[in-house]
């Protein structure tokens, strides 16, 4: 088996090969580049595919016709923003819907597996359920029956099924770093109301998530790093704000479906220098904008025509957009540049 890719989790731990590489000579593990490999980093991303357990077979189609393209462009990962295998249905938890749940997971995360490359994704509200989040030890029967956050099953079934690293993780390509953010946390209580962007957010990154985020991005001061969540780390009005992107915006969704601490996320990824993106899903449509010289692009759904897109790290960020996803070249300041 070549190396092809080492993760970095809490702690700092490296940890074995992510589960589901369709064939195992091609690894699980990509190799940290050579003296003189200067490939730009390519991967393929995906966003709320909506794939409601086996309910939904024109998300399927999607899914499959997504596939097949990483098959034939080869990039060097593939990674989901979130809202992957969704719930079966609506209403409280019960034993039937977190089996149905839990299939429908199994079932398309094989699918995605059929890529050549690994495969990696974010964590989103529709994926798992959550009583109080971040490290919470809960069990399904936790959620039976009872009001809670997110849907039927728990992360750490989730965890089990996709052998991903942890609910946030990161990982290197060849010289660039990239972070994966777990919002799915209850809001601190003792946060002041409303939110420090003007609206209360429903979701949050723990306190735990945070202080390794800020180890994590010290550890890499000199990479270039993208980073992945599901929801948005900015409340961004219709009207724009920012330092530029696209505005107005479409709106779409409930105003407070954000991170309601992004702003001490966006504070950290700025002061950082070499933070050249983050790309988020959830709001299901295209949305660009900037904040402290990083760019934050929100992708259209995976399941609105079957958008996606194919990224290649470099200045300009290409972004190729397939279906209703929007492409674009965006200029990164000299400081993000790729070494």
């Amino acid at each position: 088996m070549r190396r092809r890719d080492f993760l970095s989790v809490a702690g700092g731990a490296m940890v074995a090969a992510l589960g589901g590489c369709a064939r195992p000579a091609l690894g699980c593990l990509a190799a940290a580049r050579s003296e003189g490999d200067a490939r730009p980093v390519r991967f393929g991303v995906t966003a709320d595919a909506h794939l409601l357990a086996r309910r939904t077979p024109r998300h399927e189609a999607f899914l499959e016709a997504f596939v097949e393209d990483m098959v034939r462009w080869k990039p060097d990962f593939v990674v989901d923003l979130g809202d992957f295998a969704c719930q079966a249905g609506e209403g409280p938890t019960t034993a039937e819907r977190h089996d149905a749940q839990l299939d429908g997971l199994k079932h398309h995360w094989k699918t995605l597996s059929r890529v050549p490359c690994p495969a990696y994704l974010v964590m989103g509200n529709h994926d798992v359920g959550w009583i109080v989040g971040g490290d919470e030890v809960i069990a399904p029967e936790d959620l039976y029956g009872r009001p809670h956050a997110g849907e039927d099953i728990t992360k750490k079934e989730h965890l089990r099924v996709t052998k991903l690293p942890g609910r946030y993780y990161s990982f290197d390509v060849r010289g660039c770093h990239f972070i994966v953010l777990d919002a799915d946390n209850a809001r601190d209580q003792r946060a002041p109301k409303p939110g420090r962007d003007g609206v209360a957010g429903a979701y949050y990154i723990d306190p735990a998530q945070k202080a390794w985020l800020a180890q994590d991005l010290a550890r890499h001061r000199d990479k270039l790093k993208l980073v992945f969540s599901h929801q948005e780390l900015h409340h961004t009005p219709v009207k724009g704000s920012g330092e530029g992107g696209d505005v107005p915006f479409e709106p779409v969704g409930k105003e407070g479906s954000y991170v309601d601490n992004g702003w001490e996320i966006r504070k950290l990824l700025a002061a950082d220098g070499r933070v050249a993106a983050c790309l988020a899903g959830h709001k299901h449509r295209n949305r660009w904008t900037v904040y402290g010289g990083v760019q934050y692009l929100t992708l259209a759904a995976t399941h609105w025509e079957g958008s996606y897109a194919k990224v290649t790290v470099g200045n300009p960020l290409r972004i190729e957009g397939h279906g209703r996803q929007r492409s674009y070249a965006i200029r990164l300041p000299e400081s993000s540049n790729p070494r």
